[in-house]
């Protein structure tokens, strides 16, 4: 199916996708870093769950068009 991550399509073929692999799509890597923080919003997914946020760990069903939205802080 085809998400929608910062503004641009990106084509998925799970069933889920987990916090970690939206950044991954977002920004092409993840980095390990206890000073960067990834926050992770979601809109148009399946039901009950239709918007919300994922943090490390979680993840949620993939629904065709559902929209990502990454953002990445440093806390400096």
């Amino acid at each position: 199916v085809v998400i929608i991550v910062n503004t641009r399509e990106k084509k998925w073929s799970k069933k889920e996708i987990s916090y970690r692999e939206v950044v991954e799509l977002a920004f092409g890597s993840y980095l390990e870093d206890e000073n960067v923080v990834y926050t992770v919003t979601y809109a148009k997914g399946e039901e009950p769950h239709k918007e919300g946020s994922l943090v490390k760990g979680e993840s949620v069903k993939v629904k065709k068009l559902m929209i990502f939205n990454v953002s990445q802080t440093n806390k400096s």
